[in-house]
């Protein structure tokens, strides 16, 4: 009896020297296995020519709306869409009914008045008789010039024509149509272009007019397009904390079109910024989030980073680093926030 209680003590002796055994490398391996050679690199600071990248559509530097400031029917359109007019060009014929009952008026006044003139230097008539004659003068000529100036439609600048909302023998209202304001014909300029972009209000201090823009277009491959900013918005969206920015082109060529879809660089000057490989920065999964490993005592710490412009194999950091610490750009990914590591040459 005495012999099974020793073996039995044995057995149980031995197991708890396995146990405890197996624990201890267990413990060492995973101990060795938590330390991770890396390679790292210092952050540097490198000077390079500030570019900002917006995108925007392109548009005429003028546009306006021509129609009559009566109503009247269409006589004769002159020009079809795509026509190149110059200024003061005749467009549109309107209806003359009302210019000759105008132009009659304006006559019968006007012999009036050319007869009343020498009465009143003669002292024949009152000077307040006169001032009726010459008041409904006044009225008659600026009633004909108005007339005529919405019975014959012209350019107010050279251009292209690029809508034609009427057709001739349709009458002309004052009702909103279809190009939202009254409108026979829509004149576009597009010897200079613009693009509208909107900037981040955190970029307000870096734009100014006078900057370059250099502009893509990508159905334009392997061309590029200078512009310059040219006009700045006084005020910032509160929705969406950006400003508007307008960019000039001159467009002699006729290459750029109004409603091309536009790239635009924006140089802003020299600066000194913050650089690593783009190597260090990991994407998180599912998102345009960015993290890295910063190197602190031989332990890994994750850092949200904020990248910036890139510059050849480098990428700018706006915000998560620091000139001076130790990043990893080997061996990130078997790591975690607190992972101790190793720094190999």
């Amino acid at each position: 009896m005495v012999s099974v209680l020793k073996t039995k003590t044995h057995i149980f002796i031995l197991l708890i020297t396995i146990i405890l055994l197996s624990a201890c490398t267990e413990t060492k391996q995973q101990t060795e296995q938590e330390i991770i050679p890396v390679r790292t690199i210092r952050v540097q600071t490198h000077d390079i020519v500030r570019t900002l990248e917006f995108t925007g559509t392109i548009q005429p530097w003028k546009k306006t709306n021509l129609g009559a400031q009566m109503p009247g029917t269409i006589r004769r359109i002159f020009v079809e869409p795509g026509d190149r007019v110059q200024k003061d060009d005749l467009l549109v014929q309107m209806d003359d009914a009302q210019l000759t009952q105008a132009r009659v008026r304006y006559e019968l006044a006007k012999l009036d008045y050319d007869r009343m003139k020498p009465l009143l230097e003669e002292g024949s008539i009152a000077p307040s008789q006169f001032d009726k004659i010459k008041g409904a003068y006044d009225a008659a000529k600026a009633g004909y010039e108005l007339t005529l100036e919405n019975t014959r439609i012209r350019a107010p600048f050279s251009g292209i024509i690029s809508t034609k909302w009427m057709d001739e023998g349709e009458v002309f209202t004052l009702m909103p149509g279809p190009a939202g304001s009254p409108t026979i014909l829509t004149l576009i300029q597009t010897d200079r272009v613009k693009i509208r972009v909107n900037i981040p209000e955190s970029e307000l201090t870096h734009i100014r007019n006078g900057l370059t823009a250099l502009v893509t277009v990508d159905i334009l491959p392997g061309k590029t397009y200078k512009g310059v900013i040219s006009r700045i918005d006084p005020a910032i969206d509160p929705a969406s904390r950006t400003f508007q920015a307008e960019i000039k082109l001159n467009n002699a060529s006729g290459e750029l079109r109004a409603g091309m879809f536009a790239r635009a660089a924006v140089q802003t000057g020299n600066v000194q910024v913050v650089v690593v490989p783009r190597s260090v920065l990991i994407r998180q999964t599912g998102t345009n989030k960015f993290y890295g490993f910063v190197i602190n005592q031989n332990t890994a710490e994750r850092r949200r980073i904020t990248p910036g412009q890139h510059i050849d194999d480098l990428i700018e950091i706006k915000d998560g680093l620091q000139a001076g610490e130790v990043v990893v750009i080997e061996g990130q990914y078997l790591l975690k926030n607190g992972t101790k590591v190793q720094i190999i040459d």
